[in-house]
């Protein structure tokens, strides 16, 4: 298996040569045949077994998964066991960074490697040109064998002694090339080259050898009388949505895409889907008894410890950057027909869900990688209008208190941008960038949308709008008292304000202006301005009080909306 084959390399890699316990030939190959992709870097990951025969069978078992999400799926129940096998190994020293031909030249070697040639003896392409670091192996005719079932090839034969200097102390290179692996010379004349990316394992003896154990994790499958799929979540591979809202004449065009970064294992042609919502994981980033590397305390100290949300518990364990919990934590379940953007499938039925699943199709990607992939992409309506929401320059603390009165504040007005979801998808929280006329415009934080749902997203400062806030305090001679308790009372004050909002464009804005009050509003008068909506939240002896007003400003002239509100203060 793929897995295996890249554990055996980092370990040739670090100068470890490995001889085998179980045979590759008894390895049957489980591929990743679909993923269910988490934003956070956990993943569902299921795999398809197609065993040639009924009867006990091996797979490689560097398997790690989230405790309570291992389930297997055959028509018999079936028995896995994992296990770690201990592999004997001939080594030099891990310090060692000689290459193999001076650790092990003049001895036998055996080499198993992967290869797509049909016939290694037609390889003809490679020219003893340059001198080099490459090791040479020597073979004798016929020494060439292939395991049919994994695409395995075995090869024996003599490793080549290093350079030797002369007399006149000048360097006698044996016929070696630059190239960094093992280079098979056949005695027709022809020879192969075998990168270490292609080695499996290699059994040789050599210089100043020493026995050692390495440990290599298995699983043994019993009752398998036919093809079975397992399914499990783990960590390892994630992905980044994000959206592009282009503006032009009135008309606008949204797109999503979605990067897919994998630091797992490669995988080939398998169905992925990209989730977002909001999910309770209740042991993500819990390793399962069947990971060999967790022992028994610390997985019993893992149930006793307080559970947590899928995001804060991989955030704390994992780095991973996004621009909030949010988008850290949506997931988007399965759709049907295809978008504008080639073969997309979408879901068939339309409206709100809360868990939504972006099929994108079968992917390779090797660990390491990134895939960048349209999704979907649709024309949509739209309008813009401007959004001030009043700073409050008085700050009434819940038990009456004035914290901060200021005249100071900022006021800031907002462009914003109106439309609704054009998918038949949710929108998951994302960033989106905004052309406008082909320039672009800002780049903006998108949030969940369901189908057809009507949402607004923050453009950038309307820097050509001036806003201009007024508060003034009533003289009130008998204000109305309040009692607190404790022989304390609290005296009502009365407030009058007015919010003004100049228009420096040449045409007219749809504004919606937010006033915010710790108190209760008496009056509010914003001439031809509509109420949107107003709230009302007990926060001690003063109410949280919000209204929300609709107002068309015209091409460089001023809306006013005039209000009074009460409060109560302290002795």
């Amino acid at each position: 298996m793929r897995n295996l084959s890249l554990f055996l390399v980092t370990s040739l890699l670090s100068a470890v040569v490995f001889g085998e316990a179980i045979d590759a030939s008894e390895i049957t190959k489980a591929p990743i045949t679909s993923l269910n992709v988490f934003k956070n870097g956990s993943v569902l990951v299921e795999r398809e077994v197609k065993p040639e025969k009924a009867g006990t069978l091996y797979l490689s078992g560097d398997i790690k998964p989230y405790h309570g999400t291992f389930w297997t799926k055959s028509e018999k129940p079936l028995k896995m066991t994992a296990f770690q096998e201990t592999v004997t190994s001939n080594a030099t020293s891990l310090t060692d960074e000689r290459p193999l031909a001076e650790r092990h030249g003049g001895y036998e070697a055996t080499v198993w490697f992967t290869s797509n040639i049909p016939e290694l003896e037609k390889e003809l392409d490679f020219l003893q040109k340059e001198g080099g670091s490459g090791s040479i192996m020597t073979l004798q005719p016929n020494n060439v064998g292939k395991e049919e079932k994994l695409n395995t090839y075995k090869v024996t034969g003599v490793i080549e002694k290093p350079a030797k200097k002369s007399s006149d102390n000048k360097v006698v290179l044996p016929p070696v090339t630059a190239f960094n692996g093992l280079v098979v010379r056949f005695a027709s004349g022809g020879a192969l080259r075998i990168p270490y990316a292609n080695l499996v394992s290699v059994l040789a003896d050599g210089e100043n050898p020493s026995e050692t154990s390495v440990g290599r994790k298995l699983w043994k499958v019993e009752g398998a009388s036919g093809p079975f799929n397992f399914e499990y979540m783990t960590q390892g591979l994630t992905y980044a949505p994000y959206y592009r809202m282009e503006l032009a004449d009135g008309k606008a065009k949204l797109t999503m895409a979605a990067d897919l970064r994998n630091e797992m294992e490669d995988f080939e042609e398998a169905e992925v889907a990209l989730i977002s919502g909001f999910p309770r994981i209740e042991m993500a980033g819990k390793d399962s008894l069947l990971n060999l590397g967790v022992s028994l305390n610390g997985f019993l100290n893992v149930l006793d410890s307080v559970s947590q949300p899928l995001v804060r518990n991989y955030k704390t364990q994992r780095a991973v950057s996004f621009a909030s919990n949010r988008m850290a934590m949506d997931f988007d379940s399965a759709y049907g027909e295809s978008a504008e953007l080639g073969e997309v499938p979408q879901m068939n039925e339309a409206g709100a869900q809360n868990i939504h699943a972006q099929r994108i199709g079968k992917q390779t990607l090797k660990k390491g990688e990134t895939l960048r992939t349209d999704i979907a992409s649709a024309d949509l309506e739209y309008k813009t209008k401007v959004k001030w929401t009043v700073a409050n320059i008085r700050d009434v603390d819940q038990n009456g208190y004035t914290k901060n009165v200021t005249t100071n504040a900022e006021q800031t007005v907002w462009d914003v941008l109106c439309f609704k979801n054009p998918f038949s998808f949710p929108m998951t929280t994302a960033p989106m960038e905004v052309i406008l006329n082909g320039t672009i415009y800002c780049q903006t934080p998108q949030t969940w949308l369901n189908p057809g749902q009507e949402g607004t997203t923050t453009l950038t400062k309307a820097l050509s709008l001036e806003p201009k806030l007024e508060e003034n305090e009533q003289r009130v001679e008998n204000p109305k008292t309040l009692d607190i308790g404790s022989s304390r009372r609290a005296y009502q004050r009365i407030v009058d304000g007015k919010a003004t909002l100049k228009n420096h464009r040449k045409e007219s804005v749809e504004a919606q202006i937010v006033l915010t009050v710790n108190g209760v509003f008496e009056k509010v008068e914003a001439g031809e301005g509509k109420e949107a909506g107003s709230s009302s939240m007990p926060v001690g002896i003063n109410p949280l009080s919000t209204k929300k007003i609709d107002i068309e400003v015209p091409p460089n002239g001023t809306a006013e909306i005039n209000y009074t509100y009460s409060f109560y203060l302290r002795d």
